[in-house]
């Protein structure tokens, strides 16, 4: 075996040789916005790329999770050969063309924060995975470099609050009346679109019109055509996939970008790509200007901000520019995409009543001393649904376990929750009334399980005082104590500190 097909492991290298191609990449695509990449086969098949998706499946959470073959990253690694020997075969199996995806392997979840209703999710095998990967770090510097600044989800460096800083700063308020208020509002109605079923009735034949613009390779889209045909397995029972992305696979996220895409697209007159060369000046700037010139000439104006699948569109205008909208939005996307909006769950609302993206309550409220103002805000209901999950973690059946053990369950949730809320406004208030609540939980919970104990002894045994938090006593046993949510900081999000990914910051001439 040559030096260059060998599959050793030397990781530092593997990644630098990696970020320089996607560097290369990324340039290319931002400095040609109209142009399609044609030969990245190469760069998918190297062996330095094969082992970082082989380093990225290993470390991912979902190692230990088999395909329909029943292999896991373990497995591999101990079997005959181990990963350089299921490398070099994954390699030549790409390069001969015999390489075929197997079917996911399809479990139901439960959707958060809907008891009772679950979504699909397929899981590729480790084979599948690995090449899904390798594929992905080619062509995501290619798209990343061509996607909107008012698209979030599932690229790097981005998140849900980005997504809600943005759609905060864009509905604020910015022109003061006589009087010195803020009365008037960019922005008056939200379209809160939902498109049904989304990622299993995305189009092939749309998607890959999409994938063909940028990525001119045959070889490379040939393959991504069979991940997409390659069906799913449930109960040993085969199903074909003539539509959709199946959720689970590591390429999914990036394809369902692709053709979603197509929805910044459709307002591209007010949301100007910002990597136009054409233009003189920003991309974003342009915009603006536009934004404001239709705005003046009685003109409605619409500005989507999109969260994968989860999008809605800014209204500027009046309720029937809105509903027009709405309906012109449904038909484009039956026609162009093959997706469905919801009728029911597909509104029109104004901007001073709220509503609800990505987990928390947007709204405009009037206050007396400086006019309107943008809220984001944490639903009631979100709360009681906290509330929910920690009384149904300390119910009666669970006294016969220690309290370290229910504090371990408990405090991952608290902790993910509080992170998660920390921008809201008025959180700190919440947070700490959370806290009490857990406490008094908890209370309740040792209460029941020592029901033949003093009060005072129990508040002697297990309420001991904070070795995180000095000057506060909280539950604890043996080393674990109660998470205080109180004492997460809590800040306005800012979008400066969503980082850029590695590829997108140049730092002199790639190497590849």
């Amino acid at each position: 075996m040559t030096e260059e097909l060998s599959m050793d492991f030397d990781n530092q290298a593997d990644k630098a040789w990696l970020l320089g191609v996607q560097r290369k990449l990324y340039q290319w695509s931002k400095g040609t916005p109209e142009g399609a990449y044609g030969d990245v086969w190469n760069w998918v098949t190297d062996p330095r790329n094969l082992r970082c998706a082989w380093h990225s499946i290993a470390h991912n959470k979902g190692r230990r999770t088999p395909g329909v073959d029943g292999l896991t990253v373990a497995k591999i690694a101990a079997g005959n050969g181990g990963v350089p020997l299921f490398l070099e075969g994954l390699r030549e199996a790409l390069r001969n063309g015999s390489y075929r995806p197997s079917p996911a392997k399809r479990k139901w979840i439960p959707k958060p924060g809907k008891p009772g209703k679950f979504r699909p999710l397929g899981i590729p095998t480790v084979a599948d995975r690995v090449v899904q990967c390798a594929v992905k770090n080619i062509l995501e510097p290619i798209f990343e470099a061509r996607f909107w600044q008012v698209s979030y989800g599932f690229r790097p460096g981005r998140g849900c609050h980005g997504a809600l800083e943005h759609i905060r700063q864009t509905i604020k308020p910015r022109k003061y009346g006589a009087d010195g208020m803020l009365r008037d509002p960019a922005y008056q109605w939200v379209i809160e679109a939902d498109i049904e079923g989304c990622f299993d009735n995305i189009g092939h034949h749309h998607l890959m019109d999409r994938v063909r613009k940028s990525c001119a390779d045959r070889k490379v889209n040939r393959l991504i055509v069979r991940f997409l045909k390659a069906g799913v397995l449930e109960d040993f029972i085969y199903s074909p996939t003539a539509t959709g992305t199946p959720q689970g696979g590591v390429l999914s996220p990036l394809l369902a970008n692709i053709a979603l895409s197509a929805i910044e697209e459709r307002y591209w007159w007010w949301v100007k790509h910002p990597h136009d060369p054409k233009l003189r000046s920003d991309g974003a700037k342009r915009g603006a200007d536009r934004r404001k010139r239709d705005r003046e000439a009685g003109r409605p104006v619409f500005y989507p901000v999109r969260y994968a699948d989860d999008f809605l569109i800014l209204v500027s205008g009046s309720y029937e520019d809105a509903v027009a909208e709405r309906q012109a939005l449904a038909e484009w996307l039956r026609e162009e995409m093959g997706l469905t909006l919801s009728e029911q769950k597909t509104r029109v609302t104004a901007l001073t009543e709220g509503f609800r993206f990505l987990g928390c309550l947007v709204r405009l409220k009037w206050d007396d001393r400086f006019g309107y103002w943008c809220r984001v805000e944490i639903p009631k209901e979100v709360i009681n649904d906290l509330r929910w999950r920690i009384k149904k973690v300390l119910r009666r059946q669970t006294q016969d376990r220690s309290l370290a053990s229910m504090l371990q369950e408990i405090n991952p949730i608290l902790r993910g929750w509080a992170n998660y809320y920390r921008h809201c406004i008025g959180a700190k208030r919440i947070l700490s009334a959370l806290d009490w609540y857990v406490r008094n939980r908890l209370w309740l919970w040792l209460r029941r399980k020592h029901k033949h104990i003093p009060a005072g002894r129990l508040t002697k045994v297990w309420h001991r005082p904070s070795r995180v938090h000095p000057g506060n006593h909280v539950w604890a046993e043996d080393g674990v104590e109660q998470y205080l949510m109180a004492y997460v900081r809590v800040v306005r999000y800012e979008l400066n500190w969503m980082k850029s990914p590695g590829f997108a910051k140049a730092f002199g001439e790639p190497d590849a």
